[in-house]
């Protein structure tokens, strides 16, 4: 290391390998929260017809592991619909808490049966209360992106707690660890501040929790703490440990972060190339932000030659995935007509999109488009609430336009757009970790 920054030799060594081996790694890899494989005393190897025979007989577990083995493929054909079957009438008939979760994780991603985050909350309540951690994790999923039930983060944060904590098993006697999904997204709310207070310490030690089990978002979201020095000391080397962890099993969060890293030359050696690598890994296994990064290097020449072309394209995917910031990106190259044809009209509904989401570039943008009246007729009253919301924003650039603005309003007119203002709410695209997967089989998993 010289004065902070590590030598370019070492770490492109080290990060050369890295990239050789991710070329390889297949983009379902396992996720640790995905517990697919059962528990040794879970009956694994019982046939199909014994497990027929005792389902026949009323053993919702059975029924449970015929299910599972239809969802996993386990043996037979992967088939969601009869894996859909065969946990219904456990969870119906038998109240099985297992059961539950995993028809509700098939409600919730849509496979097998028509997707209805509704009756997804539905099942993982009646599992959760049954003391299902898997389930409480998943209904907390649910509640803190308001899917099928409304956006209730101390709703959340409950549930993960619950989920996270250490409990006994009272067959053995023995503490058992807390559910490693659940500890990452509580150290997630408490590093937000969602449903409680900002606690980066907190934070901290359930992400530590959760990568000690193995969980590769975990070890993202520690790389995150010590790269920006949130409840822990600054430590660019550790960051790239955790990083390289969660790299290595094919996180697409940390590939990005480390891109960057490379990009912006943050404390290491400024390498375009490596940052085009893995950004493109990132968008390729589908990444909003990565596909947005990646676009900006073309656009702007740098690591790859010049395409304006190559970089709407990566814009409009990635806008297309309701990233704002792509959207906002993409609006202004429809505007200045760069790669595209210009299109005002257009720019301005990709503005809208983005602005909708409380970006505050794209409500300063398509204020400043509608109050030229380039897309069609002057809309004032539209110009005026979403510069205003912008400067609500803090924005002080956006609070120096509105002035001009108001010059060709009727004081009828601003008090319109101001009450449009204080009604906006905004609502943002949240893109992050994958919910956890179905199917389980025991508790203990």
């Amino acid at each position: 290391m010289q004065g902070g920054v590590y030598t370019h030799k070492s770490l492109h060594k080290a990060f050369l390998a890295l990239l050789l081996g991710l070329l390889h790694i297949s983009c379902e890899t396992p996720d640790p929260s995905d517990w697919r494989k059962p528990h040794p005393e879970s009956g694994i190897n019982a046939s199909l017809k014994d497990l027929h025979d005792r389902a026949q007989r009323n053993d919702y577990f059975a029924m449970v592991h015929i299910g599972w083995r239809f969802d996993t493929g386990t043996g037979v054909q992967k088939d969601a619909r009869e894996a859909a079957g065969w946990y219904r009438i456990a969870a119906e008939q038998g109240g099985h808490s297992m059961a539950q979760n995993n028809l509700g994780c098939l409600y919730r991603d849509g496979r097998g049966v028509i997707q209805d985050y509704k009756t997804a909350a539905t099942l993982f309540r009646s599992s959760s209360e049954q003391g299902n951690r898997h389930a409480k994790t998943n209904l907390g999923w649910l509640y803190e992106r308001g899917y099928g039930v409304p956006i209730d983060y101390s709703e959340a944060l409950r549930l993960y707690t619950g989920a996270a904590n250490e409990w006994k098993d009272f067959k053995t006697g023995k503490m058992m660890t807390g559910h490693p999904m659940a500890q990452n997204n509580l150290g997630c709310l408490y590093r937000d501040g969602k449903g409680t207070k900002a606690d980066p310490l907190t934070a901290v030690k359930w992400f530590r929790k959760s990568a000690d089990a193995g969980n590769h978002h975990a070890h993202h979201n520690l790389g995150i703490m010590y790269e920006r020095g949130l409840g822990i000391k600054p430590d660019i080397r550790k960051a790239l440990e955790h990083y390289e962890i969660a790299l290595k099993d094919g996180n697409i969060y940390s590939m990005n972060a480390v891109a960057w890293l490379f990009e912006t030359g943050k404390q290491v050696p400024q390498n375009y190339s490596t940052a085009v690598k893995l950004y493109t890994l990132a968008a390729e296994s589908g990444y909003s932000m990565a596909m947005y990064n990646l676009a900006l290097l073309h656009l702007n020449g740098r690591g790859v030659k010049k395409d304006p072309i190559t970089a709407i394209e990566w814009m409009l995917r990635a806008a297309d995935q309701g990233n704002a910031y792509a959207q906002a990106k993409y609006a202004w190259m429809l505007e200045k007509g760069i790669g595209i044809r210009q299109d005002y009209s257009e720019s301005a509904k990709w503005y809208e999109r983005a602005a909708e989401q409380g970006l505050a570039l794209g409500q300063i943008n398509l204020s400043l488009l509608l109050a030229s009246g380039a897309p069609g007729e002057k809309d004032p009253v539209s110009a005026y609430k979403w510069m205003q919301l912008a400067a609500n924003a803090g924005n002080k650039g956006a609070a120096t336009f509105l002035p001009t603005i108001a010059t060709e309003m009727t004081p009828e007119q601003i008090t319109q757009a101001k009450l449009l203002a204080s009604k906006f709410v905004a609502r943002p695209k949240i893109e992050d970790t994958t919910p956890e997967s179905s199917p389980i089989l025991t508790e203990d998993q």
